[in-house]
């Protein structure tokens, strides 16, 4: 006999979820009085809705801010691709320059640089002074060199250049860089709010009660009830219906 088999998946994709969310509220809404989904279960499917929505675009929103503040930030820097430790008023031709420099004053006592920050390496017959291309490694090697140049005063061996052009750089991407921690951390508050109103977070099933996902499911399977035997109809609602017929002995199978 000819057996009938159909799937009607629902995504754990945030964005595909609430895409497939998003066009069962609107067949719902489009059917006004005639829906034939319970309204109670239907008004808290839109409060989880929109609060999973409203975080998910929060989400987007902070990741572009983060990718802008570290871009700002890099330029600041001299690290953007298009950079070179040539380009004057960035962080690491400051650095760099000072380096060059310090080796010029400490020929043969190379070591001394460590006391500025700088980490020395001494391979057989040369000198290796690394300047660092992480951003953390950077700011912090021109904290050093700022600070140890503060220190010795009058006495600094750095005047002739313009180390409070390098403290404000410095500073400005300090800033951003922190901006940005910060707009990571609050993307992921949005990121846990969102998932756990849609029931994807970490601990949760689709049998958790009350969420984007387990009404959806909910959904489906009176849908399935009310449309047996019509199941392509359930694509009005947003969802994706794969069907296969094939003969065998066995009864009708689903995979829900």
């Amino acid at each position: 006999m000819k057996t009938r088999t159909f799937s009607v998946i629902v995504p754990d994709n945030p964005d595909l979820l609430l895409a497939l969310a998003t066009n069962v509220w609107k067949k719902h809404q489009q059917d006004g009085a005639n829906s034939i989904l319970p309204p109670a279960l239907m008004a808290l499917f839109q409060i989880k809705l929109d609060i999973a929505r409203a975080e998910n675009t929060r989400c987007k929103d902070l990741d572009r801010l983060k990718e802008k503040l570290i871009e700002e930030r890099n330029l600041l820097l001299g690290l953007h691709r298009n950079q070179s430790a040539y380009l004057e008023g960035t962080v690491r031709y400051f650095v760099t320059a000072v380096r060059d420099i310090l080796l010029g004053h400490y020929r043969g006592s190379e070591r001394m640089l460590g006391n500025w920050g700088y980490e020395v390496s001494t391979p057989k017959k040369g000198v290796r002074i690394l300047i660092p291309t992480g951003p953390h490694l950077l700011i912090q090697l021109a904290k050093n060199i700022l600070q140890k140049h503060d220190q010795d005063g009058a006495n600094s061996l750095l005047h002739h250049l313009d180390m409070e052009m390098l403290r404000t750089k410095l500073e400005d991407a300090e800033k951003r860089q922190e901006d940005a921690a910060k707009a990571i951390r609050d993307k992921e508050n949005a990121t846990q709010t969102r998932n756990l109103a849609l029931g994807i977070e970490r601990g949760q099933t689709s049998k958790t009660p009350n969420t984007v996902k387990y009404i959806v499911k909910s959904v489906r399977d009176l849908l399935l009830g009310y449309c047996r035997g019509r199941e392509q109809e359930l694509g009005d609602w947003g969802f994706e219906v794969n069907t296969r017929t094939w003969s065998r002995d066995a009864g009708e199978g689903k995979n829900l």
